[in-house]
């Protein structure tokens, strides 16, 4: 078997990997971790819903806040750790190097006003970047929250980031990598199709109570089957290309962070700063908006959405609710080990997603997503084992199916995983690399024998 397929060269850089994961784990508890076969039963970190986290908007204004006070608490250490190496490259010299020292500094100081100088020209580029990363991350958790993500084609999100990598980063995209991500896109995408038709049970809802008979109707019902009842048949292509745009979207930040952090040199605490600002920002902006704009009680679709009663009105989100929480246990659970809790991990989740960026490769994203969801599936799986079902069996496999394939799709892009067959191996990197060793010592060997035989016509 290693003879057509191996590993690649195993980085340190992948423990942020599982940081990223381990992470997203804790966040997903704290907001709640609901399973397929029983929608009314949700499993939370400390066993209570969180009354702050209950609020999305709110929730948006905690997350990005975190980025703020992580990103300026970065900057500072990063700005001491600079500071102290300028002044022990200063003590260690002589009295005539102190001098060209205090020259450096200047010239020092200069390329650092020079470069903020040119930070300030990006500003505007950079909002816009950040604007959109938010809006695409606002328009993925609501649609997930209706439960249309089984209409989400993720795998298209590659070739968006492709894309992107090429026409903005001038990325090189080698054989390997076409394939790989041309069976991820087909297999994965028909998998995911073929599970979205597919519903989780297939019993008689009838004879049950409202409870248990509201609960089997989301069960019995597919992907396109609920998004035709509580929106209409129009909105399942709709649906389909809101999360197309969310994906560009996202595709189109992640790669513009890179550019911004490889190609203009914008340090990563103040990128987390710009994505705190900009994110603080407009999800102020947002909660203030849906706070004051009740929801059209006429239209069957808000009681969807809208789950917020303020003075006799829905809302998406308001956070005049926020006065009518109970002062007890649970409310200082919420402000003193939920929240630094939530505030942490958020702050985490978008430092190891930068980190893994930067250094390794926006699509890196991709397979953490796959996975998250992955072990999420053996997660829901094993506790509804009990009242598993034939059609929740088959959901369960092509989830495994399509996860494990992109997982292992991705692994040959990025090198994880090598196949050595129809001359795939012929650009991986390592290879790439060798042969421009191989051709300087070329090069050095000619050169000096060209000087041997001038030196005996000499």
């Amino acid at each position: 078997m290693c003879k057509y397929i191996s590993f690649g060269k195993c980085n340190k850089k992948y423990y942020y990997i599982l940081g990223s994961i381990s992470v997203r784990f804790i966040l997903l508890f704290i907001s709640g971790f609901t399973p397929n076969l029983t929608p009314s039963n949700t499993y939370y970190i400390f066993n209570f819903r969180s009354s702050f986290f209950s609020h999305p908007l709110i929730t948006y204004c905690f997350q990005y806040f975190s980025m703020i006070i992580g990103g300026i608490i970065l900057e500072l250490i990063y700005c001491k750790i600079n500071k102290s190496r300028k002044i022990s490259e200063t003590t260690s010299s002589d009295d005539t190097s102190t001098i060209n020292a205090i020259n450096f500094l200047t010239e020092d100081e200069i390329i650092v006003n020079e470069k903020n100088k040119k930070e300030k020209n990006f500003l505007l580029k950079i909002f816009f970047i950040f604007s959109i990363y938010f809006f695409s991350k606002i328009a993925n958790s609501s649609l997930n929250n209706l439960g249309f993500n089984r209409v989400k084609f993720w795998p298209l999100e590659s070739i968006f980031l492709i894309i992107f990598s090429k026409k903005i980063m001038n990325k090189m995209i080698y054989k390997h990598q076409i394939l790989s991500i041309i069976v991820m896109v087909i297999c994965c995408t028909s998998v995911y199709f073929v599970n979205s038709c597919i519903p989780y049970d297939d019993k008689d809802c009838s004879l049950l109570s409202d409870k248990e008979k509201k609960d089997c109707e989301i069960l019995i019902e597919t992907t396109y089957d609920d998004i035709r009842n509580k929106i209409g048949l129009y909105f399942i292509p709709v649906s389909i290309i809101l999360y197309i745009l969310e994906m560009i979207g996202n595709a189109y930040s992640t790669v513009s962070t890179k550019w911004l952090m490889d190609i203009k040199y914008i340090n990563l605490p103040r990128i987390i700063i710009y994505f705190g600002i900009v994110g603080f920002v407009c999800s102020i902006i947002v909660l203030f908006i849906f706070s004051n704009i009740p929801c059209d009680i006429t239209n069957k679709f808000v009681t969807y959405i809208c789950l917020f009663e303020n003075k006799g009105e829905l809302f998406y989100d308001n956070y005049k609710n926020l006065v009518q929480i109970e002062i007890n246990k649970e409310f200082y659970i919420d402000v003193f080990i939920i929240i630094p809790l939530f505030l942490i991990s958020s702050f985490l989740d978008i430092l190891f997603e930068l980190i893994i960026i930067i250094n390794l490769d926006p699509l890196y994203l991709i397979p953490i997503d796959c996975v998250f969801y992955f072990i999420c599936e053996i997660i829901d799986y094993c506790i509804t084992y009990s009242i598993t079902t034939y059609y929740r069996d088959i959901k369960f496999i092509c989830q495994l199916i399509s996860n494990g394939i992109s997982i292992f799709t991705c692994g040959v892009y990025l090198e994880i995983f090598e196949l050595h067959f129809f001359d795939l191996d012929k650009f991986l990197r390592r290879y790439i690399i060798k042969r421009q060793e191989q051709e300087k010592k070329k090069i050095m060997i000619n050169d000096a024998n060209d000087d041997l035989e001038e030196a005996s016509e000499k």
